[in-house]
């Protein structure tokens, strides 16, 4: 089943403002995102475009470590990445089963390039948060890669959130590879996908 994500009851939050303050500070949406429990992060609400649940997964051989495999969507083919273990490769997390949800993200490999699709797995549905201005906060120390992957961080219940630019996860040439182990080859996320 899709859904489009205005459609999808979603929870509004205000994080880090009163009522009274509500108007007066600047404040931002964002789609919060729990990819493992008690472990989020956001990503930008225009990036979000879509909801697949119980979404049919093809495992592709050779494929990145975090990537669950290939699904279909609207007749094109899409990796379908598992951001735990791609945010927590020191802890060895083995791969998951396949998720109940695919979030269809929208990227841009390149300035005014044209919109490209990837898909993060999910097990629970992401929520509309409103972020005020006041909850900005910096990135955690322990996760090296976030701080390759983060637009921005704010404080959420006591956590620290990063914001995730979807470029990066999904465009080559900002892969995370090129990073963490320079002399390693890079390999595809997954084939190209099929038009």
């Amino acid at each position: 089943m899709e859904l489009t994500l205005d459609k999808v009851d979603y929870t509004l939050e205000v994080i880090g403002a009163t009522a009274t303050e509500m108007d007066s500070k600047p404040k931002a949406s964002a789609r919060l995102i729990e990819y493992a429990p008690g472990r989020k992060i956001a990503l930008p609400p225009h990036t979000t475009y879509g909801l697949i649940e119980n979404p049919e997964v093809v495992v592709v051989p050779g494929a990145i470590d975090y990537a669950y495999g290939m699904i279909t969507w609207q007749n094109v083919r899409l990796p379908l990445l598992n951001i735990e273990m791609l945010l927590h490769t020191d802890m060895n997390i083995l791969q998951a089963d396949i998720p109940r949800y695919a979030l269809i993200v929208a990227y841009q490999s390149v300035a005014k390039g044209p919109v490209e699709f990837g898909a993060i797995g999910l097990n629970i549905l992401p929520q509309t948060i409103v972020v005020d201005d006041a909850a900005q906060c910096s990135l955690p120390d322990e996760c090296e890669i976030l701080q390759l992957l983060a637009l921005s961080c704010f404080q959420h219940e006591g956590q620290a959130i990063a914001i995730l630019d979807t470029a990066k996860l999904f465009t080559p040439h900002h892969r995370l590879e090129h990073y963490i182990n320079c002399s390693a080859p890079i390999k595809p996320i997954l084939v190209s996908p099929l038009r």
